[in-house]
């Protein structure tokens, strides 16, 4: 074989190799493209600690924003903490759909619920009064993300970046006080409310970390760690239910005037706004809601999720 001949098959050969290698590659990629669905769920806590919101505008509880406060038994002495958090701890259920263009990256589209914990906002104890609000976020978000792996065959570890949109759902408020010989000398008054507020379209940001553990060609298991920095702005608020209930003598009975059907709308419904103006001459009409300023929801937490991927 002449040197001539060597020089062509070596290219011949060079070239098949090279060609066998390029299908391979193709087809390893055409197999980590595709469709998959993944379910799972997780729990986060809280972070990115803030202020909580004024759960109180009708001023009954004697709550100050966001502080527990407790008054001695002699009235000597008052002690005031600071409450701040977020309502963002609780436990969540997804449901998330995804298409890898690559072995290295794709989109997801997923559709969380979130059944957020019941957190103390504002708490006041005294001789004569003790009152608390808590409140907690039930509802669904959605989260477009990326996601970006090396692609390895085996254990693979990923990232997940994306945002989360408002979708459905509410922030609730129960309020409880109760008043030392509110109704007059051994009568007890208890007070108790559920509000909530709706949110307007707030978006907020996720980040995780993962790893998809293979049990076949199709299934895997993963586990994550999960990152999310979420302020809900508020649009309206409204107290549901509310009573009055006078206790004497281990007995209960509702003050009459004083339940949900007698506060005028004034009183049980609330517009948040960024700026706005009222009169200085004239009364709050009864039967508007009242507009006060714009209050935010932080629903910022940090948690792990696990669940199950299923490739198509």
């Amino acid at each position: 074989m002449t040197y001539s001949q060597k020089k062509k098959l070596t290219k011949t050969l060079l070239f098949f190799i090279a060609s066998l290698a390029m299908a391979a590659f193709s087809y390893s990629q055409l197999q980590a493209q595709g469709f998959y669905l993944r379910a799972g769920g997780g729990y986060s806590f809280q972070s990115a600690k803030t202020e909580f919101n004024n759960a109180d505008p009708n001023e009954l509880t004697g709550i100050r924003q966001s502080t527990e406060v407790t008054v001695s038994a002699d009235g000597s002495t008052t002690t005031v903490k600071s409450l701040s958090g977020s309502l963002g701890a609780g436990f969540k259920g997804n449901i998330t759909g995804g298409y890898m263009f690559n072995p290295y990256i794709g989109a997801e589209l997923g559709i969380n619920y979130f059944h957020g914990d019941e957190t103390v906002i504002g708490k006041l104890s005294s001789p004569v009064m003790n009152s608390e609000e808590v409140a907690y976020i039930r509802g669904v978000d959605l989260s477009p993300a990326i996601i970006v792996t090396p692609g390895f065959e085996g254990i693979n570890p990923y990232a997940r970046v994306g945002l989360l949109v408002t979708a459905a759902g509410n922030l609730t408020i129960e309020t409880s006080a109760d008043i030392v010989n509110g109704g007059g000398p051994g009568t007890d008054i208890a007070l108790r409310a559920e509000s909530e507020v709706t949110a307007k379209f707030s978006v907020g940001y996720v980040g995780a970390v993962g790893v998809l553990f293979p049990i076949n060609d199709r299934v895997s298991i993963f586990g994550e760690a999960e990152f999310k920095s979420f302020t809900i702005k508020s649009e309206e608020a409204e107290i549901k239910s509310f009573t009055t209930t006078a206790i004497s003598d281990g007995q209960s009975v509702l003050v009459p005037g004083e339940q949900l059907e007698d506060m005028p709308v004034s009183e049980k419904k609330f517009i948040f706004k960024d700026d706005y103006t009222i009169s200085n001459t004239s009364p709050q009409p009864e039967d508007q809601p009242t507009v006060i300023p714009s209050q935010e929801v932080n629903a910022s937490g940090a948690g792990i999720n696990i669940g199950i991927r299923i490739g198509f």
